[in-house]
C-alpha cells in the first residue's frame, strides 16, 4: 500500500521525536552502567525478555545495561528495592503482572506501586495457554468445560497468587466450574506435573508450554490473548472458543523510582521504543512467544491501573486471601 502524505509526515515526526529524546545529553552520572532489576530468578520469561531488550537499549543510550536478579516474595523484594533506590536514572525495575496483583495479594506492602514507582514503558505482552495432557478426553475448551462440570479436576499452578494461578482462576470463574487447586513452587514444576498427568490442566504463559505443545506432549485448548499466537496458529483464542471473559495477557515493562527526572524517563522510554522497532529484536521476542506492545509512560501507568483493578476483582471473587 502506498504511503499517504499524512502517514509519511507522521513517521517522519515520530523519528524526529525519538531522535531528539535519544540525543538529549545525559546527566554526568548516567555515563555509569544502568542497573535493571528483575524481581525473579534467572531463566524465566521476564528475565529472558529483559536481557534481550537490554542488549539493544544499551547501545542506543551509550551506556552499559546490567541485569540484576533480585527475587523473593512474589516479586516484592526486587520491586521494593527499586522503589527505594535513588532517582538518579541508573536503577530500573523490569516490571510485570506481579506489580498489578501485589496490592491485593499482600496485607501490607513496603511500597506503593502507584506512588513509589514511575512507569517508563510497556514492552511486550505474553498470552497464557489453557493446556491439558493429551490423555485428557476433550480436545476443545468447550469439551473441557463439560468434563470439568462432570467430575472434579486437579488444576496445577505455580503457587498461590502466581500469574499461572490467577490465569486459571479467571478461566474457572468465566467457565463456572470448580476444581482442586494444586500449587507448586513455580510454573515449571506445574507443567512437569501436567506432563506426568498428575494434574489435568494448567494455564501458564506461552513460553512454558510452547515446545511441549508443538511436539505433542501437551494439548493447547485456547490462547488467552485477543488474537491467535503466531507460534501456535491452530490453537483458538478463548473468545473464539466461546469464553471471551477468560481473555488476559501477561506483560513485561520498565519502571523507575518515583522521583526520577522526566528527562531520564523520556530518554529511556524513547530508547525502548526504538529498540522494539528493530526487526531483529522483534523476531527474537517472537521466538519467546512475546508480542511487542510498546507504550509510553502515561499509557503504561494507565494500563497498570486498569489491570490492578481488574485483578483485584478476580482475586476477591476467587476467595484468595492476602498474606
Amino acid at each position: 500500500m502506498a504511503s499517504t502524505p499524512c502517514s509519511t509526515t507522521w513517521r517522519a515526526s515520530r523519528r524526529a521525536l525519538l531522535g531528539a529524546a535519544l540525543a538529549m545529553p545525559a546527566p554526568a552520572q548516567e555515563a555509569r552502567a544502568m542497573r535493571w532489576v528483575v524481581p525473579w530468578p534467572p531463566g524465566g520469561s521476564t528475565d529472558v525478555i529483559a536481557r534481550l531488550i537490554a542488549a539493544q537499549v544499551g547501545p542506543l543510550l551509550g551506556q552499559a545495561v546490567l541485569i540484576e536478579n533480585r527475587s523473593g516474595a512474589g516479586g516484592v523484594l526486587g520491586s521494593d528495592a527499586v522503589a527505594k533506590a535513588a532517582p538518579d536514572g541508573l536503577t530500573v525495575l523490569v516490571s510485570d503482572g506481579a506489580l498489578a496483583t501485589a496490592p491485593s495479594l499482600n496485607r501490607s506492602l513496603p511500597f506503593d506501586p502507584a506512588v513509589d514507582l514511575r512507569a517508563v514503558s510497556l514492552a511486550v505482552t505474553l498470552p497464557h495457554v489453557v493446556a491439558v495432557n493429551p490423555a485428557f478426553p476433550a480436545a476443545t475448551l468447550g469439551g473441557f468445560i463439560v468434563e470439568a462440570k462432570r467430575r472434579n479436576l486437579d488444576f496445577g499452578s505455580g503457587g498461590i497468587g502466581s500469574p499461572l494461578h490467577l490465569a486459571g482462576e479467571l478461566l474457572r470463574l468465566a467457565a463456572g466450574i470448580s476444581w482442586t487447586h494444586i500449587p507448586y513452587r513455580g510454573a515449571a514444576p506445574a507443567v512437569t506435573a501436567l506432563l506426568a498427568n498428575e494434574v489435568q490442566v494448567v494455564v501458564p504463559s506461552l513460553p512454558a508450554v510452547l515446545a511441549h505443545i508443538r511436539e505433542g506432549r501437551l494439548r493447547g485448548l485456547a490462547i488467552t490473548s485477543a488474537n491467535r499466537a503466531p507460534l501456535l496458529p491452530n490453537v483458538p483464542t478463548a473468545a473464539e472458543a466461546g469464553l471471551p471473559e477468560a481473555q488476559m495477557t501477561g506483560w513485561v515493562g520498565l519502571h523507575m523510582p518515583a522521583h526520577s527526572a522526566e528527562a531520564a524517563v523520556s530518554r529511556l522510554a524513547a530508547a525502548v521504543r526504538e529498540a522494539l522497532s528493530a526487526p531483529s529484536l522483534r523476531d527474537r521476542l517472537a521466538e519467546q512467544g512475546a508480542q511487542v506492545a510498546a507504550r509510553g509512560p502515561d499509557d503504561y501507568a494507565g494500563f497498570i491501573a486498569a489491570e490492578t483493578a481488574r485483578w483485584s476483582a478476580v482475586i476477591r471473587a476467587a476467595g484468595i486471601q492476602p498474606e
